[in-house]
């Protein structure tokens, strides 16, 4: 018998379309209902079998941990917890290969660890049903169970309650990356209270986008977690304003920050405006697609060999 094969699986990053704020819970969180959409902007995880048992990690940034802190061993720890058999014994090495900044409200660590729950439950041979890895994911983190539906969905509560759904509006995003991170943590501890004059995700007749242009579709977005964030960052906010004068449309924050981000219905447009942006204001930009419009669409244009087929670097 021939000896398992390394195996290679993609991490994508998300962005926020809309994101209400409830309320704060008693137990420090709080209750939220978004729109999101997993996006081209890709880490990669690469598995390696090892003679000895469990999964260790390495990762191609010396800031990244590789230990209990990281949710890619905290989500193996959780699956050998649920499933003590000796099929989720076997050994494993990940290597992450890390393309999605850290602290840009994109996800990347919550989709770190939904992609080693979906890897390892294969690789384990385990056969825990979506809906079992959804209970898991939702003790790793917020984030962690939306990135189980790989696509669009809207999220409720605390991250657990997803539904999935399908974008009406077609086209391509730019990603402003500023160069500095924005604590999660800090943000929420910001927000206070206050009247949205947006509807409800659910209630919006245009909230998949259907018939909009890209312009329409930015105006349409808001996220309430921008003046908590700008607040607690306030260069974010100039870049921010620069950035929709340059783009003549909404510019709209993703999660908690620091990652802006901007529509555009064609790839032409997109990458003009990218380049355009990332010279003078020294920013780096990213094209990318929902994930769910690049499946049977891959182009690369990268500029280090990236595994992100329908992501374009900028800058």
């Amino acid at each position: 018998m021939h000896p398992p094969a390394k195996r290679i699986f993609r991490s994508p990053a998300k962005i926020n379309w809309n994101l209400r704020v409830l309320r704060r819970c008693e137990d420090g969180y709080h209750a939220i209902e978004s729109l999101m959409s997993a996006v081209t902007l890709e880490d990669e995880m690469i598995f390696t079998p090892r003679p000895e048992a469990g999964v260790t990690l390495s990762c191609d940034r010396a800031d990244i941990p590789t230990d209990g802190r990281n949710l890619i061993l905290r989500a193996a720890e959780l699956l050998e917890r649920t499933c003590p058999t000796e099929k989720s014994r076997s050994g494993w090495h990940c290597h992450l290969v890390k393309q999605i900044p850290v602290g840009g409200g994109l996800g990347g660590g919550s989709s770190n660890a939904a992609v080693a729950l979906s890897a390892l439950n294969l690789l384990w041979k385990l056969n825990l049903k979506t809906e079992q890895l959804h209970v898991l994911a939702a003790q790793l983190g917020s984030d962690v169970p939306f990135f189980l539906c790989e696509g669009s969905a809207i999220v409720r509560g605390r991250g657990e309650q997803i539904e999935p759904v399908r974008l009406g509006w077609r086209g391509w995003i730019v990603l402003i990356c500023p160069p500095m991170a924005v604590a999660t943590g800090k943000v929420y501890e910001a927000w206070e209270p206050e009247p949205c004059t947006m509807p409800p995700i659910s209630q919006q007749s245009d909230a998949l986008g259907e018939g909009c242009d890209a312009v329409a579709w930015m105006q349409s977005a808001y996220n309430m977690l921008e003046a908590p964030a700008m607040k607690v960052c306030p260069a974010l906010k100039d870049i921010a304003q620069r950035c929709a004068e340059h783009a003549g449309r909404p510019v709209r924050l993703s999660g908690s920050g620091s990652t802006l981000f901007t529509a555009f219905d064609t790839i032409n447009e997109a990458e003009l405006f990218a380049r355009d942006l990332s010279a003078p204001l020294g920013l780096s930009t990213d094209v990318v697609q929902p994930a769910e419009q690049a499946s049977h669409r891959r182009l690369h244009h990268g500029d280090h060999g990236s595994p992100n087929q329908a992501r374009r670097k900028i800058n």
